[in-house]
């Protein structure tokens, strides 16, 4: 029987019956709970990379009660984002850690199920300094029984999600020439797909790349290189473009958007800047790879001012009964290291237009923003409505500050002023988990930040000194993340 908390018990002891009325009630609880439960399979969520749980728990009336229910030590550093699915029955959770251990841990009791070490490589990536960083968050698929993440060693591994044992791995290039997989994989069609980059920049490749593989088998589909070699200057070989950050997917459309990283001129050892494709959102083909169009946010960077956080796609749109009109609009946006936000229509051809670019902060962001849904209802006349349906993007940003923006139907964007500041002024590489009326997200400080549908901080919960980089996950009621130390917390409503 799945696991009740501490409130559905309640709900269904409230009062003495008759049996089969107590059974009745039983019944109903659980289907309740099953209807507001869900796993949350990948970075972000979703293949949209929202960020948002379906989930109805947790919300501004009773986030103050989270406590922490288990801690779980990996032995290195955490960066990734928990990835939360029930395999065979059992709720489990999915991290990587800088020691080159992947960890699968029961979910309610923190136990774990099993562990995988990846493979040991010479200079960097060695067994004598337990160190082989996995920075990539996992991807699962229930479906399939399958669990894919990549590593520093520039390996993409696809696991057995209930024993752990090998299925396949994939090298995307050598790992002593620089490359890596930071990149969340994301899984669609019988497709992984995945971003390549560099080892931060040190050094740099002959472009980064946005791979796809056959789910199954790890055969390579496609492959697509961000650096085109024709607008290097003076016919020489320009390096950079990583996809540090991952892959969004319109499913709708077989549309793959990736931001991209900065040019050669920033890297060690430096190059001249190839024209096409640095610090740029591209929408490719998902079956074939092919490039259906491209943004770029800044030419000829200098700075190093690229894509660190991932593009997310939502829709927004305005149905006014008074002029019988109905606006709808497709976005994909992407937060800047240069403190714009950018954000682009899109629809079945790729991206349209020229977009907006919202400014915030010189700073700018690394944390991947999350994205909510509202609809308001307005009197346009007697008995006529204009319904609104737009969206709240919350993006934590390096200057130690959440930024709140609105999207409105009909397109408009605009900076909502509120209390954003954070208990001190350190980064906030965390990208946030929005559910019901809050989002939650960490900070370089060592807290867990809780803010309201508007930006507002409603509660901070002090975790220790170390960093979180990691992004929560949301499932079952419960609050995943972990920290520099390579703690692995879970928080639930009362520590249930």
């Amino acid at each position: 029987m799945k696991e009740t908390d501490a409130r559905d018990r309640s709900c269904c002891l409230k009062k003495l019956a008759p049996s089969f009325l107590v059974c009745i009630a039983l019944l109903s609880c659980l289907v309740g709970l099953q209807a507001s439960a869900e796993d949350w399979p990948k970075y972000k969520h979703d293949l949209a990379n929202t960020g948002h749980s379906g989930e109805t728990g947790i919300n501004s009336t009773n986030v103050s009660s989270l406590k922490t229910k288990w801690t779980y030590a990996t032995g290195g550093e955490i960066s990734a984002s928990p990835a939360v699915a029930t395999i065979n029955g059992v709720s489990t959770v999915f991290i990587g850690s800088w020691n080159g251990v992947f960890s699968a841990i029961n979910a309610v009791t923190g136990q774990l199920i099993w562990s995988f070490t990846v493979d040991f490589l010479t200079n960097r990536c060695n067994a004598a300094q337990n160190w082989c960083r996995i920075g990539s968050s996992a991807a699962v698929d229930t479906a399939n029984n399958l669990v894919f993440f990549g590593s520093y060693n520039s390996f993409l591994y696809a696991l057995n999600a209930t024993t752990g044992k090998l299925v396949w791995k994939q090298s995307v290039g050598r790992s002593v020439a620089g490359y890596e997989v930071w990149s969340s994989p994301a899984v669609y069609n019988g497709m992984v797909y995945v971003g390549v980059s560099s080892h931060g920049d040190d050094p740099c490749t002959p472009g980064g790349q946005v791979n796809a593989y056959n789910e199954l088998t790890g055969a390579l589909s496609w492959s697509f290189n961000t650096i085109d070699q024709t607008t290097c200057p003076g016919g020489g070989t320009c390096v950079g473009g990583s996809i540090w950050s991952s892959l969004a997917i319109d499913k709708t459309n077989g549309i793959v958007y990736a931001g991209t990283g900065n040019p050669g001129s920033t890297c060690t050892p430096p190059t001249q800047n190839a024209g096409s494709y640095p610090d740029s959102i591209l929408a490719l083909s998902a079956n074939s790879g092919v490039l259906l169009n491209h943004f770029q946010a800044i030419k000829n960077d200098m700075n190093d001012k690229d894509f660190g956080s991932s593009p997310f796609l939502y829709s927004t749109s305005e149905t006014n009964q008074c002029t019988e009109t109905t606006i709808s609009h497709l976005w994909v946006s992407d937060a800047s290291k240069n403190g714009y936000l950018y954000t682009s229509e899109r629809d079945a051809a790729g991206l349209v237009g020229d977009g907006q670019e919202i400014f915030a902060s010189e700073k700018g962001f690394i944390a991947t923003p999350s994205v909510r849904q509202m609809t308001t209802t307005t009197s346009c006349a007697s008995g006529k409505t204009i319904t609104d349906r737009k969206d709240y993007i919350y993006a934590p940003g390096w200057d130690g500050t959440l930024w709140t923006y609105m999207i409105d139907g009909a397109g408009e964007t605009v900076t909502l002023n509120s209390n954003k500041k954070l208990a001190t002024k350190m980064p906030a590489w965390s990208s946030p988990a929005a559910i019901q009326d809050v989002v939650i997200f960490g900070s370089n400080d060592g807290n867990l930040y809780v803010a309201g549908q508007y930006g507002k901080i409603l509660q901070t919960f002090p975790m220790g000194t170390a960093a979180i980089y990691s992004g929560p996950a949301i499932s079952n009621g419960r609050v995943y993340f972990g920290d520099t130390a390579g703690t692995l917390y879970c928080m639930s409503i009362n520590g249930q």
